[in-house]
């Protein structure tokens, strides 16, 4: 992908402004949805890091119409659970700097599959009430059910009390006590919901995590008692739908930084990494490649003469080092991530499998051209081109630099995905233009999803 072709970054709207387009585009398309927490601030600031819409289930295809439909804004990531869509919009300015936002479209309240049986999105959305913030109107659930929601969302993921919301909580029950106990006895029980309710206002924080036990099996058992076939059905395809999201390399979006000088290349990462916060569920920085000795760590240096010469057990082990790290690299695809990950590499330890030159390590050409075909694929490889630099200078580049440069280009051109970037720029030139190489790629991938799935 020449940077010619890259996407231009667009004006970034306020959040603010992102709420007000946001309101307008759903109600054109017939949603009308429920905030259902961290909305004081709105609509100048979020305290949070995403946004909860609460819908119906057939609204969610409207709703994702309405983000599209939205003028600058991308959506850059999406995956999906049994009970939720996260989508990753970008072109939102939030201080201190994030241009993206995680935005949920939540249309069912249950666990692991188990749905509640009146404390269920439709009871929310038709008791819902309005509130106003600026120029804005939006629905809100009304105070018990936003304490209930609050409460259940940390004891039901983890077993324990989310302090960011419990003041409330502890406040509207105490205030409503006899609302919040008519609220959960349909799900848990008279005894169990008032035990549950009364360490609350206690603010017994013991007490309440030894309610979680019984609130499980209640709700459990009230599944399997009234409708067997449906809870079943509802655990398998949640278990399901969470191994599809946490261990399928599908969740994975992974870019990989290349370039002659390391550290240039690890100053730009460093620089990507504020801007691509909330692109993804997770964004993670790890460096790519084996490390094959210590000449390596340091990105940039150049190894001695005296190392130029490896012995023939030496090759071997730099080999058998190489294979261990592969494998690394392919179980890092399989293993348990919390959802939708955005991996950010840097390339300098997988250098000496390009450059041959300036590495030494005594790897069989071959070999090194057999790794690169069996790399697990990246969504976009980034190499930082200085030769606009080289080119700019009254002197000719050194014949070797180009040869280095040259079999850096040869790599990245056999890649599935890759953008080639010029470093003749400032350092803020040169990370817009990485950015906007992440982004492009990132919303490629994010609207082949989307068509996909609707």
């Amino acid at each position: 992908m020449d940077e010619s072709l890259l996407p231009s970054q667009p004006e970034l709207i306020s959040f603010g402004g992102f709420l007000e387009v946001t309101f307008q585009a759903l109600v054109e398309e017939g949603v009308r949805p429920c905030i259902l927490r961290n909305y004081e601030g709105f609509p100048a600031n979020n305290a949070a890091g995403d946004v909860d819409f609460l819908i119906r289930p057939s609204e969610l295809p409207a709703a994702i119409r309405a983000l599209l439909s939205l003028p600058g804004i991308r959506i850059i990531g999406y995956s999906r659970r049994q009970y939720v869509a996260h989508l990753f919009v970008e072109g939102i300015f939030r201080p201190p700097g994030f241009r993206a936002l995680q935005i949920d479209f939540i249309w069912s309240l249950c666990w692991k599959g188990m749905q509640y049986f009146q404390f269920d999105a439709e009871t929310v959305l038709k008791e819902a009430i309005e509130r106003r913030g600026g120029v804005l109107n939006f629905l809100v659930p009304c105070p018990v059910h936003e304490a209930i929601i609050s409460l259940s969302s940390g004891l039901h993921s983890n077993g324990r009390v989310k302090e960011k919301y419990f003041p409330l909580v502890q406040q509207t029950f105490i205030g409503e006590r006899a609302d919040a106990i008519a609220a959960l006895s349909p799900e848990f029980g008279q005894k169990t919901a008032t035990r549950l309710v009364d360490s609350v206002i206690d603010g017994d924080r013991r007490k309440i995590q030894t309610c979680v036990k019984s609130l499980h099996i209640s709700m459990t058992l009230r599944n399997i008692l009234h409708r067997p076939l449906r809870t079943v059905l509802g655990v398998t395809g949640y278990y399901a739908r969470e191994c599809a999201v946490c261990l399928s390399p599908r969740s994975l979006q992974a870019v990989y930084i290349l370039g002659r000088d390391g550290r240039a290349s690890a100053a730009v990462v460093e620089e990507l990494m504020p801007l691509l916060g909330f692109s993804a569920m997770v964004v993670e920085r790890r460096q790519f490649g084996p490390q094959l000795s210590r000449h390596q760590e340091l990105p940039g240096e150049r190894v001695s003469s005296e190392a130029r010469i490896e012995s023939r057990s030496g090759s071997l082990v730099s080999m058998a080092r190489i294979v261990q790290w592969l494998l690394g690299e392919w179980r890092s695809r399989f293993e348990k991530k919390k959802g939708c990950t955005l991996r950010i590499g840097e390339g300098f330890r997988y250098e000496p499998l390009i450059d041959f030159q300036r590495y030494p390590s005594g790897i069989p050409k071959w070999f090194a051209r057999l790794i690169a075909r069996l790399l697990p694929s990246s969504d976009l490889w980034i190499l930082l081109d200085p030769n606009p630099a080289l080119r700019s200078v009254d002197q000719e580049p050194a014949e070797n630099e180009v040869e280095q440069l040259n079999s850096y280009l040869s790599f990245v051109k056999t890649r599935k995905k890759h953008a080639i970037v010029a470093t003749d720029n400032d350092s803020n030139c040169v990370t817009e233009r990485a950015y906007a190489a992440i982004i492009g790629t990132l919303t490629e991938r994010a609207f082949k999803a989307l068509k996909h799935q609707f």
